[in-house]
C-alpha cells in the first residue's frame, strides 16, 4: 500500500508503529478502511487515545534549598505577569542538578494561582527520541481537554492551542505551561502559543540564546548544591537520628557526590535501604565510585548516563575539548592552557569553551578562565583515558606540559631579572606550542598567581608521563615566585614532583637545586617535622654536590642548615654554619647565596649579642643589593638588620631601615614581606616610646600576619608583649 495513499507520509506511519506518535480517529478510519480491518484498528486507536492526560507530575517529597531561583521563577512569572502579555522563563544547569524537581516545585506550589497547568516532557536529553513538535502540542491540548479530531499539521495544532488559550484569555483565566528538558531553542520556539494569558516555565541543559532574544525570558542558572543543603537532603532520606551520629560521614557523603543533586539522592536512598551498614562504610563503598550510582535495574537512569546524554549531543570539536579538559590538573583553567591541551589558537579555545558553557558542562569563572565540576572532571578525564584517543592523549600532555614550562620560564626571568644565575635560556619551543609573552613584573607575577593552583599538578602530570626534566624543571622555575608569595603548601607539593624527577633522572645538580629549594620550603612551614626533613634534604644537597665544581646550592645548604639551628635556639651552631655558608657561596661566586648568608649570619650574632660583628655581615649583605638594585633582596635583608640597631640602642637607624623594608617589599608586590617590616616598625616605635603610634602600626602588621603566617604573627605578639606589658 502506498503510504501516500491515505495522506500518511512513510515518517508519520513510523512513529505511529513505535508509538512516538498517537494516531488520530479520522486517520485510524481510513487506515482501517483501506487495510479492510474490519474495525481492529480503529478500536487499537481509540484505546491508544484514552490514555488520560497524566498532567503536572507531583513536587519530590525531598527537596531542599533552592530558595533564590524559586524567587527567580515567582518574579518572572507570576509578578511580571501583571504586565499583561505572555511571560517566559528557563531553568538551566548541568546533567543532575535538579532542574526537574525545581520546575514540579515551584508549578506545584503555585498551581492554585493558575486556572490551568499544562505539562510536556520534551526528551531532550535521555535515552528517548527528543519530543516532535505535534507530540509536545498535542501534550498541552489533552491538558486543556482537546482528545478527538487533531488536526495532522503542526501549524493547525499550534494555531487550535492558541485558539484555546484566547478563549481563556477572553474568560480572564490564566495558564502555565510546563516544558521540562528541552533540547535547545528551536524545539521550545515551535510550540510556544504567544498568548498574553499564559506563563510558560522551561528547563533544559542548554542555555537557550534565541529564547532570551525572542521571547525575552530570564535564564535562571541552577548549580550544584550548597554543602549545607546536600547534607539537608540526605537527612530528609536518613532522618535526624541516623544523620546526627554520623556527621562527618555524611558530609564526606556529600563530598564523594561532588554535591550533585542525582548523585545525592540516589546515594541516600542506597543508605536509606540498607541499615546493615553504617553511613561511613556506605561512603567507604561509594569512594572514587560516584559516576556509577544509578536507580538499580535502570541503567539510563544514573549519573553516568545524565553525563553521556549531554557529551553524546556535542559536536566532534566540542567533545575533543570536553574530555580533554578532563586532563587538566587544575580546578580553574585558562583558556590559553586549553589551547595548549588541544593544539588550537587561544582565542578558538575559548570560544569552544564558551560553548561547552551553554551546555552546562564547564563553568565560566572569569573572563577566559573556565572549570569542571568534581564529577564532570572525573567523567571528562575517564572519556579521555579511552583506548581510542591514546594518541591524542599522549600528545595533549606532551603540549600542555611545555606550555608551562616555557610560560613559567618566561615568567621567572622577569620576576628575578638582576639574578641571571637562577634561571635558564630554553631553546626555542616546540612547533605546535605557543607559550605567553609577558611584558613586565606585573603581568608575569599575575600570571604565576592565577596559575598557582595548578602548578604542582602540572608537574605531577609531567612526572607521571616520564616528562622529567619538565616535571622538575617546572616547579624550580616558579622558586623565586614563592619567595616572594610565600604559598607554602604549593611550594612543597611541587618541589616534592621536582626532587621525585631530579632524582629518577639522576641529574646531581638538579637533584640539588629541588632539593635545597624544597627544604627551604619546609624551613618557612617550620614543625619541629618540618624542620627535620628540611635538613635531610639539605644534607642530599652537600652529599650528592661533592666532588663537582664550587655551586650555590651547596651555599644554600649551609645557609638552610644555619637557619635550622636558629629555629631551635642553637645559635652558635647556627652562626658556624652560616659561616660556612659565605665560604661555599665566595667560592661559587654566588652573589645572593652570599647575601643570604651574611644576612642570616648577622641574625644569628645578634641572637649572641655580638651586634658588631651582627650589624658587619648585615649592612654587608644589605649595601650589596642594594649596589645590584635587587629591590626584594634589599627589603629581606634590611627587616633583620633593622632589628639588629634596634637592640643595639639604634632606633633611628633602625626605623630607616624598617621604612626601606616596607617600600622595597611593596615594589616587589609581597604583603608578608611587608607585615614583617611593619611588626618590627612597631616594635621599633614602642622601644623609643612611641606606645601610641606603635599601637596602631602594631594592630595593623598582626591583622595582616594573621592572614598570611600564625607562626609569624604569633611571634610578633610574643615581641610585642615584652616590650608592652600592658598594650
Amino acid at each position: 500500500m502506498d503510504a501516500k495513499g491515505v495522506g500518511y507520509s512513510y515518517s508519520m506511519l513510523g512513529r505511529m508503529e513505535t508509538g512516538k506518535q498517537k494516531p488520530t480517529m479520522e486517520g485510524a478510519k481510513l487506515l482501517d478502511q483501506v487495510l479492510d480491518a474490519g474495525g481492529v484498528l480503529i478500536q487499537l486507536a481509540a484505546a491508544a487515545r484514552a490514555e488520560p492526560y497524566a498532567g503536572l507530575p507531583p513536587a519530590t517529597p525531598h527537596f531542599v534549598g533552592r530558595e533564590t531561583a524559586l524567587a527567580e521563577l515567582t518574579k518572572a512569572l507570576i509578578d511580571d505577569a501583571a504586565a499583561d502579555r505572555s511571560t517566559v522563563a528557563f531553568v538551566v544547569g548541568p546533567p543532575g542538578v535538579g532542574k526537574t524537581a525545581l520546575l514540579r516545585r515551584w508549578a506545584n506550589s503555585h498551581q492554585e494561582q493558575f486556572d490551568a497547568v499544562l505539562y510536556a516532557d520534551l526528551h531532550g536529553f535521555g535515552p528517548r527520541a527528543p519530543a516532535e513538535t505535534g507530540d509536545i502540542l498535542e501534550a498541552l491540548l489533552r491538558g486543556l481537554g482537546v482528545r478527538d479530531r487533531l488536526p495532522t499539521a503542526d501549524d493547525l495544532r499550534l494555531a487550535l492551542l492558541q485558539g484555546h488559550l484566547q478563549a481563556l484569555d477572553r474568560a480572564g483565566q490564566r495558564v502555565l505551561i510546563v516544558l521540562d528538558n528541552a533540547r535547545n531553542s528551536r524545539q521550545v520556539s515551535a510550540v510556544l502559543p504567544g498568548s498574553r494569558n499564559v506563563s510558560i516555565l522551561i528547563s533544559s541543559r542548554v542555555r537557550l540564546a534565541g529564547l532570551v532574544i525572542s521571547a525575552n525570558a530570564p535564564a535562571i542558572p541552577l548549580a550544584f548544591m550548597a554543602k549545607p543543603d546536600a547534607v539537608a537532603l540526605i537527612r530528609s532520606y536518613l532522618g535526624d537520628e541516623r544523620v546526627d551520629a554520623e556527621p562527618d560521614a555524611v558530609t564526606r557523603l556529600a563530598n564523594l557526590c561532588g554535591t550533585l543533586p542525582l548523585a545525592l539522592t540516589i546515594a541516600a536512598e542506597q543508605v536509606a535501604a540498607n541499615e546493615r551498614l553504617t553511613i561511613q562504610q556506605h561512603a567507604e563503598r561509594l569512594a572514587d565510585r560516584a559516576l556509577e550510582l544509578q536507580i538499580e535495574d535502570d541503567e539510563d537512569t544514573g549519573v553516568r548516563a545524565a553525563f553521556s546524554f549531554s557529551y553524546g549531543q556535542l559536536s566532534p570539536d566540542l567533545s575533543r575539548v570536553f574530555r580533554l579538559c578532563g586532563l587538566h590538573p587544575g580546578q580553574e583553567f585558562s583558556a590559553a592552557s586549553v589551547g595548549a591541551l588541544t593544539g588550537l589558537p587561544e582565542a578558538e579555545a575559548n570560544r569552544l569553551l564558551e560553548q561547552l558553557v551553554e551546555f552546562s558542562l564547564v563553568e565560566q569563572v572569569a573572563l577566559h578562565t573556565f572549570r569542571l565540576h568534581d564529577l564532570l572532571r572525573v567523567y571528562a578525564a575517564e572519556e579521555a583515558s579511552r583506548e581510542e584517543w591514546a594518541e591524542e592523549r599522549r600528545i595533549a600532555i606532551d603540549r600542555v606540559v611545555h606550555w608551562y614550562l616555557y610560560a613559567s620560564n618566561a615568567a621567572s626571568w622577569l620576576i628575578t631579572p638582576e639574578r641571571p644565575d637562577h634561571h635558564i635560556v630554553l631553546p626555542a619551543p616546540p612547533d605546535n606550542v605557543e607559550p605567553p609573552v609577558f611584558e613586565s613584573f606585573s603581568k608575569a607575577y599575575d600570571w604565576f598567581r592565577q596559575e598557582l593552583p595548578t602548578i604542582a599538578g602540572i608537574a605531577e602530570l609531567a612526572l607521571h608521563n616520564d616528562l622529567l626534566f619538565a616535571a622538575w624543571r617546572i616547579p624550580v622555575e616558579c622558586f623565586d615566585f614563592y619567595i616572594h608569595h610565600r604559598p607554602l603548601g604549593a611550594w612543597i607539593d611541587g618541589h616534592e614532583c621536582a626532587y621525585t624527577a631530579a632524582e629518577r633522572a639522576g641529574e646531581p645538580l638538579q637533584i640539588a637545586q629541588a632539593a635545597e629549594e624544597l627544604a627551604e620550603g619546609y624551613l618557612r612551614r617550620g614543625s619541629p617535622q618540618d624542620l627535620d626533613r628540611a635538613w635531610k634534604l639539605n644534607e642530599r644537597t652537600i652529599e650528592v654536590c661533592e666532588g663537582l665544581a664550587p655551586n650555590r646550592f651547596v651555599a644554600f645548604a649551609y645557609v638552610e642548615m644555619g637557619n635550622i639551628q636558629f629555629e631551635r635556639g642553637r645559635y652558635e651552631e647556627s652562626a658556624q654554619l652560616c659561616e660556612q655558608a659565605v665560604r661555599a657561596a665566595q667560592a661559587a661566586g654566588a652573589f645572593i647565596g652570599e647575601t643570604l648568608s651574611r644576612t642570616h649570619l648577622g641574625a644569628a650574632y645578634r641572637e649572641l649579642a655580638l651586634f658588631d660583628r651582627a650589624i658587619e655581615h648585615g649592612t654587608r649583605a644589605f649595601d650589596m643589593l642594594v649596589e645590584a638594585d635587587d629591590q626584594h633582596g634589599v627589603a629581606f635583608a634590611a627587616v633583620p638588620l633593622a632589628r639588629t640597631h634596634r637592640l643595639a640602642g639604634n632606633i633611628d637607624v633602625a626605623l630607616r631601615y624598617c621604612e626601606q623594608a616596607q617600600e622595597s617589599y611593596t615594589a616587589t608586590s609581597d604583603p608578608q614581606g611587608y607585615a614583617e617590616a611593619l611588626g618590627e616598625k612597631a616594635l621599633t616605635l614602642a622601644q623609643r616610646g612611641e606606645v601610641a603610634d606603635a599601637t596602631f602600626v602594631f594592630r595593623s602588621a598582626l591583622f595582616r600576619l594573621r592572614e598570611l603566617d600564625l607562626r609569624k604573627a604569633a611571634a610578633l605578639e610574643a615581641d610585642w608583649y615584652k616590650l608592652v606589658p600592658e598594650g
